[in-house]
């Protein structure tokens, strides 16, 4: 056979191989479709119940041996036609839909049945859950027992009473069983957000009054009185007094409703009002039973059943007959309802039992659980962590509308590279490159198994456009502060970072510069590093895990009689309010906020000459549709602080800041920038803030990423941004080598003419 025969046929193969693949990733994009839109939209009963990690690997492994269009649509039947059996695949070209065959003979004995997401909850980490919701709407959820308390409770601002004795005094009793316990409860709500809790213990089932007394002072902000339950139980609260004392005498301080006669309990924390909160727990008023007069409040547990019906968490809602009509894969289209009638028997129509137990057993038996480190060996595995993520962003990421990125593309390279990974450290890098266009700083892929997490003893970071050691922390190695490090590993430096920059998530440049000057750094114990310096190769070892950064400014100092500096870095708020005095008299007050606050962020209060009414910055988004298609409305929050005395406004205030400012430094920034209460020196922060949401991946995976929409205060765009300085100061070189602060020096000098 000559040579041309076997060329001819090397090329067909590899036009084969290619073919296959081709096809491959083909099914995996549409199943990928076709698993989000379930999972999140398609609100049966057999789609609650299934493991849905499980179930990407498991469709993923079917789906990909599908050799044709017609293979692939018979495997999607079978996969998802026991979770959905309303749904429908057809031609683009295809019949309509019949709604005639999701529809009972009787709908007056049913309800209807949807989702609702604020944000998302569904398939995320328990712990990360607040402030996202989503809810299967008059649907059959199991039930979590509640690890917290339940409360019933009201909350009352404390300005008027700094330094005072404050009492509460109630009618109390309790039905509970054993494990149970309930107490009243006095919550002061500290100036830096944290809570000084004082209760008494109600462990009698007859009324009995009970009464907290203690002291207010400066570092008290408002007061959370009421009661708290944990376990089965009930408890019954009446006639509630609130009052302070002054001049030998106890005060009255009104209380809402203190009988509990009128009707009404909020389910969302509102002052001089009574709310509850905590799942797994009801509060009502009741007119049954009372101590005094015609009502009191209770709180209770609801444990009883192993199931609770989702209550509405935002009025809008699909209509029935809403369909997914959404193109899947070449030619073919998902017809899939998003609203179900559903009675006490669930949802209609219900899908074969036998088929949706052994897709049950099925899964069960040939998947690793999420903990199995060796799970990602398996190529489902990999492919069904893509598919996962995927869908993750894919409907919940707030920010898709505004990073530049193809995710569509971004996903069919991901898949692409699961066939060429083969290990856990593999999928690792992988899901880090797969996420890392979504530029969001709060974005961190987690692996158990990780093991390059050792560097040498040296830190170093780009100054100038050059690599260059900003710190030794061996006296054995011949380098000194402000090396340039010109190669790496046989790669320029640039080379380098190019690759520790693809892996990682950052709005700006500031956030990346900050994460990659660490990361770049990162390999196996004892793992050698060759860098190059002064054109000579030097070896580095990377013997731990320290890494320390050059020492940063004390705590708090006064710079002159005029400047005096606070490191908010560093600073705790009951500090602040100690130094109050000093910085009253002080004519310009310096605020380094170049990194993440220590909880006092309540000093802006001082700086406020009127209260905020910025209510609407942070938003969370209300979803009923898939592909971030008609967005019904946002969740709208803020911080809502109030103007305090001292007020601190009028003197010559500098916030210093740069790209290691991230979230809570952000909310922090957002004040300063948006009611324009100080000149703001250094670079931009890290343009990422929100709460922080996580979900878990098979193979010992997880994934933290920002669940919520943060705007600037003038309602303008606040992430991949962040906050801008009005003064651009960047280190260099020279001020390096000579161990100065040039931004701090920058402020100092700003503060000569005051």
């Amino acid at each position: 056979m000559n040579k041309r025969v076997l060329y001819l046929i090397a090329l067909i193969v590899g036009l084969v191989v290619n073919a296959q693949s081709e096809q491959q990733i083909s099914n995996l994009r549409t199943f990928s479709k076709v698993y989000g839109y379930v999972k999140y939209f398609h609100p049966s009963d057999e789609a609650s119940e299934i493991d849905w990690k499980r179930f990407a690997s498991y469709g993923a492994a079917r789906v990909e041996k599908c050799k044709n269009r017609e293979e692939l649509v018979g495997e999607l039947q079978r996969l998802f036609t026991p979770l959905a059996p309303s749904i429908n695949f057809s031609a683009i070209e295809g019949q309509g839909y019949d709604i005639a065959s999701i529809t009972p003979l009787n709908t007056s004995q049913y309800k209807l049945t949807f989702w609702q997401h604020t944000g998302v909850s569904l398939g995320m980490n328990p712990g990360y859950k607040a402030p996202y919701q989503s809810v299967r709407v008059n649907g059959r959820t199991k039930k979590e027992r509640p690890k917290n308390h339940g409360l019933l409770v009201s909350s009352y601002d404390l300005s008027d009473y700094k330094g005072k004795k404050i009492r509460i005094r109630a009618w109390a009793r309790c039905k509970s069983s054993m494990e149970a316990k309930a107490h009243m409860r006095m919550a002061l709500i500290n100036n830096d957000g944290t809570t000084t809790l004082k209760k008494e213990a109600i462990v009698s089932d007859v009324w009995k009054s009970y009464e907290i007394v203690t002291q207010i002072d400066k570092s008290n902000a408002y007061i959370e009185i009421g009661a708290a339950l944990k376990g089965n139980g009930e408890v019954f609260m009446d006639n509630v007094e609130l009052s302070y004392w002054d001049n030998g005498a106890w005060k009255t301080i009104p209380v809402h409703n203190p009988g509990f006669e009128d009707e009404g309990i909020s389910k969302t924390p509102k002052e001089n009002t009574w709310y509850h909160k905590g799942n797994g727990y009801r509060s009502d008023i009741v007119h049954a039973d009372a101590y005094n007069g015609n009502g009191s409040g209770r709180l209770y547990s609801d444990l009883e059943s192993k199931f609770e019906i989702g209550e509405r968490i935002f009025d809008h809602s699909p209509k029935f007959g809403k369909l997914i009509q959404e193109v899947i894969g070449d030619s073919l289209i998902c017809q899939l309802p998003l609203v179900l009638y559903s009675n006490d028997k669930g949802t209609y129509p219900k899908s074969s039992r036998e088929s949706f137990h052994k897709l049950q057993e099925e899964l069960n038996s040939t998947q690793p659980d999420e903990y199995n480190l060796k799970a990602t060996n398996m190529l489902s595995v990999r492919l069904g962590n893509i598919i996962n993520t995927y869908n993750v962003f894919q409907h919940f990421y707030p920010y898709l509308d505004v990073v530049d990125i193809d995710w569509d593309r971004e996903l069919e390279k991901a898949l692409v590279q699961s066939y060429l990974d083969k290990s856990g450290n593999d999928h690792y890098i992988t899901l880090e490159k797969f996420t890392s266009p979504l530029n969001d700083g709060h974005m961190y892929v987690n692996y158990r198994g990780i093991m390059n997490i050792f560097t040498p003893r040296i830190t170093w970071e780009w100054i100038e456009d050059k690599l260059v050691i900003t710190n030794v922390l061996d006296d054995q190695l011949a380098l000194e502060v402000g090396d340039e490090v010109t190669h790496i590993d046989g790669k320029t430096s640039k080379q380098h970072f190019e690759e520790t920059h693809s892996r990682i998530s950052a709005g700006t440049k500031g956030w990346l510069d900050y994460k990659a000057k660490r990361k770049s750094l990162l390999g196996a114990f004892n793992q050698k590093m060759i860098i190059r310096v002064k054109g000579e190769d030097i070896e580095l070892n990377r013997p731990g895990t320290a890494y320390n950064e050059p020492p940063r400014q004390a705590m708090y100092e006064r710079i002159n009689e005029n400047v005096f500096y606070l490191n908010l870095s560093k600073i705790e708020m009951d500090t602040i309010t100690q130094l109050l005095p000093d910085l009253v008299k002080s004519k310009s007050i310096i605020c380094d906020l170049r990194g993440y606050p220590n909880r006092n962020h309540m000093f802006l209060c001082h700086l406020l000459k009127e209260d905020d009414t910025s209510s609407s910055w942070m938003q969370v988004p209300k979803i009923i549709y898939p592909n971030h298609k008609d967005i019904v409305g946002y969740e709208e929050h803020g911080w809502f602080l109030r103007s305090k005395e001292p007020y601190l406004g009028d003197k010559q205030i500098i916030f210093l800041t740069n790209g290691q400012a991230i979230s809570y430094a952000e909310s922090y920034m957002g004040f300063i920038e948006g009611y324009d209460l100080a000149t703001i020196i250094g670079q931009p922060t890290a343009g990422t803030n929100g709460n922080v949401n996580k979900f878990d991946l098979e193979g010992g995976f997880s994934i933290s990423w920002t669940g919520m929409k943060v705007l600037k205060h003038d309602s303008s765009q606040h992430h991949g941004i962040g906050i801008i300085p009005d003064i651009y100061v960047s280190k260099t070189i020279e001020g390096l080598k000579s161990d100065k602060d040039e931004t701090l020096e920058k402020a100092i000098e700003l503060t000569k003419g005051q």
